[in-house]
């Protein structure tokens, strides 16, 4: 089965776990259930895929490229379509005197006034457009700015999937380990039964008092709780790695791997050639270069504005409109007085330039530190691994020793439990030791601003 296999029957196997988890809750609980086992480019293959970090920074990229766009459209034409039709009201007044006579008197009446409405129609339709032919540079120097925000947000992205690569690392490297601890206190345990049964034995033939078989059993009591919470902290280092890499729902993982200790490199790497393409210190630079296109931009906003317009359409009393109207002109702006938001935005855009610039600096400073301290992090851990190697094999061979000369009296229970005790302290210890180095590994990678694509 090849890796893209692998990758796409674990997609389907996740698909299976999330409508079993729908469908009965409990079966996520079941300490039985197969393990899909996991290699490390799996999980990256699945992280650069699913991650809601990674797909959000990417997200940002599509913004950043639409601002590119926008800042663009400024020295395109701009048209527009009209389409009007209007109706107004008026009254005219007919006013008419009628004479009436009664009996009694005559009165003048005026009869009420009656009123009539002359409506009128337009109708207009048209195109008209603008297009600016001089700002000063400002569009120019916007579309600049956004280009190099562009930039930016691409190695904005990198930061984050080194971060990412980094924490999903640190996860596996922790399965991992879950997985040998529960080995190892698995074998301790059973050698402390051994242990329990050899002193239990001599005490049963007199040649040992009842202190030594209750030492004894304590050690076994205390390997198995130990062997116990391994396994319930495993599914913890499962959940955690599953986390990482953008999978929402809980399912038994193991690492198809192994713990690996390497050997201490002999040279060391040139630190500032690696500050170069560091994408912290490209991102800085990038937006200290976006920050100094603004600040021209501000400028520019000083500058006339000079724009063409044209203008095409009918209108009339009726529609269709028969009358043609065409026009042309040429516009020019000049800002005398904007309340000052000019001056004012302009000095704004100064002070950024001055922070971005010290920010950029700082981060170079920062950047070369954190490469010393993690080299040197990473060399010092395989330094340990290796004594704690050696450490082991010192204890398994002590260990072996004075097993033989228990069993016949030749050393007291005290100095073999002593014996057994280091050796069990010395396997744990080299467990860590191999642990932490490919930590510091992987932040060693980190530091470098190494993404996921490190191990594609």
């Amino acid at each position: 089965m090849n890796h893209n296999d692998r990758t796409i029957n674990f997609k389907q196997y996740l698909i299976a776990v999330l409508i079993s988890a729908i469908l009965s809750p409990a079966i996520l609980g079941d300490a039985h259930a197969d393990e899909m086992k996991l290699s490390w480019k799996e999980c990256v293959t699945i992280t650069m895929d699913k991650n809601p970090e990674l797909k959000s920074s990417r997200e940002l990229i599509i913004q950043s490229k639409a601002k590119v766009g926008s800042a663009i459209s400024g020295y395109l034409p701009q048209i527009s379509a009209n389409l009007g039709a209007t109706v107004s009201r008026q009254t005219s007044q007919d006013q008419t005197t009628q004479k009436y006579s009664t009996n009694v008197n005559q009165i003048l009446v005026n009869e009420a006034t009656k009123k009539k409405w002359d409506d009128s129609y337009s109708y207009s339709y048209g195109i008209s457009g603008r297009q600016m032919i001089f700002d000063g540079l400002k569009t120019v120097f916007d579309i600049k700015s956004a280009e190099s925000l562009v930039d930016q947000s691409k190695y904005r992205h990198q930061v984050s999937s080194s971060q990412v690569r980094l924490d999903l690392r640190t996860s596996y490297v922790r399965l991992m380990k879950s997985q040998e601890s529960i080995d190892l206190l698995r074998q301790i345990a059973s050698r402390w039964k051994k242990n329990l049964d050899l002193v239990t034995m001599r005490y049963r033939a007199g040649r040992e008092h009842r202190g030594s078989v209750l030492n004894a059993e304590a050690n076994l009591a205390q390997a198995r709780l130990e062997l116990q919470q391994a396994e319930r902290g495993l599914r913890i280092s499962q959940l955690e790695l599953l986390r990482q890499m953008g999978v929402p729902v809980y399912a038994p993982v193991s690492a198809d791997e192994k713990l690996a200790g390497k050997i201490a490199s002999s040279g060391r790497p040139d630190l500032y050639v690696l500050l170069k393409t560091h994408p912290l210190v490209l991102q800085a630079e990038k937006q200290r270069e976006a920050s100094e296109y603004g600040k021209k931009s501000k400028i520019a906003a000083f500058s006339p504005v000079i724009s063409a317009t044209g203008s095409a359409g009918k209108s009339d009393s009726s529609f269709p409109a028969g009358r043609t109207n065409l026009s042309a002109g040429l516009d020019v702006s000049v800002p005398l007085f904007t309340g000052g938001s000019n001056y004012f935005n302009y000095r704004a855009s100064e002070s950024e330039v001055r922070k971005l610039k010290a920010d950029e600096q700082a981060t170079r400073e920062k950047v070369l530190l954190d490469l010393e301290q993690k080299w040197n992090d990473w060399q010092n851990s395989i330094g340990q691994t290796a004594v704690r190697r050696k450490f082991v094999e010192a204890a398994e061979e002590r260990s072996r020793i004075a097993e033989s000369q228990y069993s016949i009296g030749l050393i007291q229970f005290d100095n073999w439990i002593i014996i057994e005790n280091e050796l069990a302290l010395a396997k744990k210890y080299y467990l860590d030791a191999l642990a932490s180095e490919l930590v510091a590994e992987a932040a060693w990678i980190q530091a470098q601003g190494e993404t996921l694509s490190y191990d594609k």
